[in-house]
């Protein structure tokens, strides 16, 4: 219960559901979610040490500020992390592997030219499982998957980046199938890092998160 309250805090901070400097109870997020207030405090405190909400002396939560280069740095962290496990992946690959990384790709394109997004979502949890799995790197793989907490859920519906992981798919394919460890690092380093861009833009368009350089210079608060 806790993990489920603590991922749909998550989201809503981080599409501004919950807005910046908000504070917020454990009872009123218990009403809110429809729970007790015994996960929404396991949840809270997890957060805390995240870095998303801050506790105060009266029991009482806020939420803290993302900037669009919190963002960037998540997603230039998981870059690098997700660079590293495609390089080891490549190294280890074998004909198998190859052909379940063709398989999905075939199964992703299909998916998204029909507009199953479902699908597309399966498929790329299967490109992205088959290289984690054959990088034999578990402890590395752990550190990738805490950054995923601070993805957004609405990455799917983001202008661009569905065919980006398309094209994606095609990179690392091609690096995998001529050998290429070190390309196939750079073509997943690139993809996280435009991806990264990619929502920060689409951030901008909604309103969503605070920009650091602009509060720094005029001294407003984050919204």
């Amino acid at each position: 219960m806790a993990d489920a309250v603590a991922s749909s805090l998550r989201r809503m901070i981080l599409t501004g559901e919950l807005a910046p400097g908000r504070r917020v109870t454990q009872d009123e997020l218990a009403k809110m979610l429809g729970v007790s207030t015994m996960p929404i405090r396991e949840a809270l405190l997890r957060l805390v040490a995240e870095g998303m909400i801050s506790a105060a002396a009266n029991r009482s939560f806020s939420v803290v500020s993302t900037t669009l280069d919190d963002i960037r740095d998540i997603f230039w962290t998981h870059s690098v992390l997700a660079g590293e496990l495609t390089r080891r992946a490549c190294e280890h690959s074998t004909d198998e592997l190859i052909e379940v990384l063709r398989d999905a790709r075939e199964d992703y394109l299909e998916a998204l030219s029909a507009g199953q997004r479902e699908r597309m979502q399966e498929a790329n949890w299967r490109f992205h499982k088959a290289i984690n799995s054959a990088a034999a790197a578990p402890k590395l793989l752990l550190v990738l998957r805490t950054t995923l907490r601070f993805f957004p859920d609405f990455r799917d519906d983001v202008p661009g980046w569905p065919e980006l992981a398309g094209r994606w798919h095609r990179h690392v394919l091609d690096a995998f199938l001529q050998g290429r460890p070190d390309e196939a690092r750079q073509a997943a380093e690139a993809h996280v890092r435009e991806a990264g861009e990619i929502l920060v833009a689409h951030a901008r368009s909604l309103g969503l998160w605070s920009d650091a350089e602009a509060e720094a210079a005029t001294g407003s608060a984050p919204r």
